[in-house]
């Protein structure tokens, strides 16, 4: 018989059912095709104190039984007639749902036994057997799958925190847009597209003003809450394939898609900023100093030079600015 999987509706099935065990009895689902056998069988598995979930007949019926009663354990024999045998049912339900099998066979040659091994379950009894034969293989199949359950939910973990660790290393917590570090890895991926495909790139070097005035004035939870409405700004300016960050106290960086130049997009952020301020729900009004630069895709400029460029035509900018930052009182 081939190893080939059987087909199933239900592909997505992944419960671990023996992830968390009760305090009652170890349930059992046993696979026997022989009835005075299974008979036996569960008689046995009675008296040594475990609990008999269910017990089927054949390949196919094990896997539907073993998604629906989600045993501890199944105890498996090898040589099922029908079109599934215990080793491709056993493989299906150790894919699927990570419930541990002892296989059961009277079958002593080396292409089962190999075929069986390849399957990876936790035991492996030859018929007849004694009871202490039977209570041991399930006492240590049960604590190996326990100790690799663990050992699953120890490695997640890891790699959720790891994750975590990676994304607030690349996320300014306050704005939620990308920091410094998480800029520079992206916008240097970005650079090597934009050459590629030789497409123009503009650069934008944004201060928030009288950030310093609102902390002062109205205190600095009020200047956290105009960092994170410049950032919305910001986000409603730019599209999703640009990639804004706060690289400072109220310094901000965007990289974007432009035509020729970026006058458009500098136009649709003040267009923004004073549709935030004509609302008037906040007792600020937000300003901002805006230095650009055209990125030349077809040299080799870093990109800390190109932020000095945008950085120096925000200062010169600032200068020319005849306003101050605006404080409303209340």
């Amino acid at each position: 018989m081939q190893d080939e999987p059987f087909g199933f509706d239900n592909e997505d099935a992944s419960t671990d059912a023996a992830s968390s065990f009760d305090t009652g009895p170890l349930s059992i689902l046993l696979v026997e095709d022989e009835g005075i056998v299974a008979q036996d069988l569960q008689e046995t598995l009675e008296h040594l104190g475990y609990r008999v979930a269910g017990v089927a007949s054949e390949g196919v019926q094990a896997v539907y039984m073993a998604e629906e009663l989600q045993p501890h354990l199944i105890v498996m024999d090898v040589g099922l007639q029908g079109e599934v045998d215990g080793i491709q049912a056993a493989r299906m339900i150790l894919e699927r749902f990570h419930i541990p099998v002892i296989f059961l066979t009277g079958h002593r040659d080396i292409e089962t036994l190999q075929r069986a091994v390849r399957t990876g379950p936790l035991g492996y009894i030859l018929k007849p057997f004694q009871e202490v034969e039977l209570r041991s293989a399930i006492e240590v199949a049960i604590h190996k799958h326990r100790a690799d359950v663990a050992l699953r939910e120890r490695e997640e973990a890891l790699r959720r925190n790891a994750e975590l660790l990676k994304s607030l290393s690349l996320v300014d917590e306050l704005t939620q847009l990308n920091n410094r570090r998480g800029f520079f890895e992206l916008a240097r991926q970005t650079l090597k597209i934009a050459k590629r495909e030789h497409y123009s790139m503009g650069l934008f070097f944004i201060d928030l003003n009288g950030l310093k005035v609102i902390n002062d004035t109205l205190g600095h939870l009020a200047g956290d809450q105009a960092l994170r409405d410049a950032a919305d700004i910001l986000r409603e300016t730019f599209r999703d394939s640009d990639i804004l960050a706060r690289i400072g106290g109220d310094e901000f960086v965007a990289l974007a898609h432009v035509m020729r130049d970026t006058n458009a997009l500098r136009q649709r952020l003040r267009d923004h900023l004073a549709a935030f301020n004509a609302k008037g729900t906040k007792p600020y009004t937000l300003d901002v100093s805006i230095g650009t630069t055209v990125v030349n895709v077809t040299t080799d400029d870093d990109i800390e030079a190109m932020i000095a460029r945008a950085d120096a035509a925000m200062y010169e900018e600032k200068r020319a600015m005849t306003g101050k930052h605006k404080v409303i009182a209340g």
